[in-house]
Formats: C-alpha cells, sequence, structure tokens
C-alpha cells in the first residue's frame, strides 16, 4: 500500500525524468555492460560472441602486433599529456591574467582568444591539414617565399611537437575559466593587502594564486580526462593512420582502428576501453586524494 501511495503522489515526477532515465539506460548502460561483456569475448561486427576468456587482455602484453600497438599508442598519450596539460595550463593562466584587467576593448579579445574552442575537432583536423601542407600550405609558402625552404611538420620527429603547438590555440577554454576565479576572488581582499604594503607580485602568491587552487584542481582533473581521450584532431590530421611510425597513434585512435579500422576486433577495443576507464579512474583518484592543496571559501 505505501509503495502504490508513493506511485499515486510522485508518477509526474517520474513521468518527467522517463525520457531522461531510458536515454541514460540505451545509450550509456547499456553500452557499457556490454562492452565489459565484450571485453572477454572474440567478436567483430558480423560473427556473435564467442571463446569467453582473458585473451584480449592477454594481447596487450603477448609482444604481439597487437601489443606493440598498445604500448606505442599508451607511450604516444603519456608523452601528449605529460606537455599538453601543464603547457594549456600555465598559458591559458596567464592569458586570463592579461583580459582579466580592465580595459579598452578586452572583450574583443576575449571573444577573439576563445572563438577557436567553438570549432569543432574534425574541421580544426581539417583546417590544420591544409595550412601544414608540404606543397600548397600557407606556412609552407611564406617559408619558400622567406627562406628559399619547406618543412614537413608532420615527419614523424616533428608531428608531436606541432599537434600540441595546434592544440594551445584552444587555451581561450582554460582562459574563461581563470577569468571566471580572479572575478571570484573579493576585491576587499586586495585592497586590505594593499593598505598593508604588500606590492602586485605579492598578491599574485598569496592571494591570487591560493585562492584560484580549485579551478587549478577542476582545470587540472578535466585537462588530464581529455588529454588521455585525445581522438578527433589528430585522427583527421593523419588521416587515421597516427602519421609515420605512428608517431601520432594515440590511445583511443587504437581502439577506434582495433574497433572499426583493421581488424573490426569490438572484444578486442572493449578491453582497450576499460583498461583506459582503469588508468583514468586510477589517476583521477589520485589526484582527489592529494587534493589538500586546494584552498576552499569555507576551509578553516
Amino acid at each position: 500500500m505505501k509503495f502504490r501511495r508513493f506511485l499515486r503522489d510522485n508518477y509526474k515526477g517520474y513521468l518527467f525524468v522517463l525520457p531522461l532515465i531510458l536515454g541514460l539506460a540505451i545509450f550509456t548502460f547499456y553500452p557499457v555492460i556490454s562492452s565489459l561483456v565484450y571485453s572477454f569475448h572474440d567478436v567483430d561486427l558480423i560473427a556473435p560472441m564467442s571463446n569467453f576468456g582473458l585473451q584480449n587482455y592477454r594481447a596487450l602484453f603477448d609482444g604481439g602486433n597487437d601489443s606493440q600497438l598498445f604500448w606505442k599508442s599508451l607511450g604516444n598519450t603519456a608523452v601528449y599529456t605529460v606537455i599538453q596539460v601543464p603547457l594549456s595550463m600555465v598559458l591559458s593562466y596567464l592569458l586570463a591574467l592579461l583580459l582579466a584587467k580592465p580595459g579598452k576593448g578586452i572583450y574583443v579579445f576575449r571573444v577573439l582568444y576563445y572563438l577557436p574552442v567553438l570549432i569543432p575537432g574534425v574541421v580544426v583536423g581539417l583546417l590544420w591539414q591544409d595550412i601544414l601542407n608540404t606543397q600548397y600550405g600557407i606556412l609552407n609558402i611564406f617559408l619558400r617565399e622567406l627562406f628559399s625552404t619547406s618543412f614537413d611538420f608532420l615527419r614523424s620527429e616533428n608531428i608531436m611537437a606541432t599537434f600540441i603547438a595546434i592544440q594551445l590555440f584552444s587555451v581561450g577554454g582554460g582562459m574563461i575559466i581563470w577569468i571566471a576565479a580572479f572575478k571570484s576572488i573579493p576585491g576587499d581582499v586586495y585592497e586590505a593587502a594593499k593598505s598593508d604594503g604588500a606590492r602586485s607580485h605579492h598578491a599574485f602568491f598569496y592571494i591570487t594564486l591560493p585562492m584560484s587552487t580549485p579551478y587549478i584542481f577542476y582545470n587540472l582533473v578535466m585537462g588530464l580526462i581529455g588529454s588521455l581521450q585525445v581522438f578527433g584532431n589528430a585522427y583527421v590530421l593523419t588521416g587515421g593512420t597516427g602519421g609515420d611510425g605512428n608517431a601520432l597513434l594515440f590511445y583511443v585512435m587504437n581502439i577506434y582502428n582495433q574497433a572499426f579500422s583493421s581488424r573490426f576486433s569490438m572484444g578486442y577495443a572493449s578491453a582497450l576501453s576499460w583498461i583506459l576507464f582503469l588508468i583514468i579512474g586510477s589517476l583521477t583518484l589520485i589526484m582527489f586524494k592529494t587534493s589538500k592543496w586546494v584552498f576552499y571559501g569555507g576551509d578553516e
């Protein structure tokens, strides 16, 4: 009776959230559970599941071609993450410091720096593919006009640095968050520090930076998760090949290629996905466990 009364009193609310519940169940929870089941089977796009076991996970460490691609993609992703995340955070932070100050036309500059964030990743990849082209790319046209030479930005030894530089054009996204952080700091704190004789660099290190730590932590977590899942730009830039010698083969690109481009092995791709989930989950947990340096306004 209590359950029936509960339904009678609340059914309208559940009807409103029913589309969301169905959407999560069909398009999120079901694929997640299915991928976990697939990871323990041999599955492709045509044949049904077979051969239950750990063969997909053992293939990651058996030294075969798939294992080599796994370690190569994991290494590339790690290098990209270690360089790109702190670099983009620092540059976006400095950019926000510059654009947080009131001035004539400051909002125009904020919009201009944020615009690249709005461009879809596929479009960005196609644009840079043309810009960096050795024959007709605009950068090499300038190089030939100025120095009578061209530069292959997409060679194996150059492509990682090139891609990181491309990604830095989207620092406007982090800039907006930093500006919001600066706006949340009460102005009277700076006035009190100034009246006590604090200079601008003292205010930065003892007020701005400590009170920005929640936003630093947020950008660090989201930047780490995003960099470990980098895919669209790199896939389009290299035509899905990962570049010469797989120099730009990232982890999610390897998952996509295993599932849809080379072997159509959904089971092995699912195993790769769950390994990535464990990596991201572990790193995120470590960051939360070591986040005592983050200052929140209500902390005593």
